[in-house]
């Protein structure tokens, strides 16, 4: 296995930072990680998860979204389109082959793999502790102290329509830990009873939004792994 940093043409005129980890021999698919809001590929546990799926024989690719981690840009600029259309533009980054394409998304990267589902078409997505609620989501984040700054954020969730998309979309695992404090667990439940079939749901007893455990992550890594082979073979 090998890892190559490298630099991808965003979706307006910027560009965005990426790492690849490639395996050994020729790909069983392509693995696009989304990291969460207030994130970045620096995420040991996305990290984990990329080095994971390559030691099984897939392409992995990290990437930082704008004004975040290496990537250029401002984050209070974020909004969830945007974020939708920097994972498409990372997808069509990947070297050209016919291996399958699959997204992951943690948080609000798995609202964005399954909004960018709709211009890729992956054979599969997995979505750790996404949320589906943005209104709950928001109000949430306004306790913080101080709360993030994203002005942008609010229309556009209003003109994204979440439950929809959801419904239109089949081959989706849910991740989601039973004690998640900032996204409420019945939102997985919600996720997962909107999303077609195939489909699958996984409630991780005691674990926190960030999937902090070490146990709690090699079980998600192990039922993502199981479910991507269950598209790619």
């Amino acid at each position: 296995m090998s890892t190559n940093a490298f630099m991808f043409q965003g979706p307006g005129q910027g560009q965005l930072a990426g790492r690849l980890f490639l395996p050994q021999g020729p790909p069983r698919a392509k693995v696009v990680i989304a990291h969460g809001l207030q994130s970045s590929m620096a995420s040991q546990k996305l990290t984990n998860l990329a080095l994971f799926l390559a030691e099984r024989g897939m392409i992995a690719m990290q990437f930082d979204h704008s004004g975040c981690g290496e990537s250029p840009g401002e984050m209070r600029l974020t909004t969830l389109s945007g974020r939708r259309d920097e994972l498409v533009a990372a997808a069509r980054a990947l070297p050209e082959d016919d291996a399958p394409l699959v997204l992951v998304g943690s948080s609000m990267g798995g609202t964005a793999a399954l909004l960018a589902a709709e211009a890729l078409a992956p054979a599969c997505l997995a979505v750790w502790s996404a949320p589906w609620d943005y209104l709950e989501l928001m109000a949430r984040l306004a306790t913080q102290d101080p709360p993030p700054d994203l002005p942008l954020m609010p229309r556009d969730i209003m003109s994204l329509d979440l439950e929809a998309a959801l419904a239109r979309r089949a081959g989706v695992l849910f991740v989601h830990g039973q004690d998640d404090e900032v996204v409420p667990v019945a939102q997985a439940r919600r996720g997962h009873d909107l999303a077609r079939q195939p489909k699958d749901l996984l409630i991780i007893a005691g674990a926190d939004h960030r999937l902090s455990r070490l146990a709690d992550q090699k079980l998600a890594m192990a039922r993502t792994l199981a479910w991507i082979e269950r598209f790619i073979a």
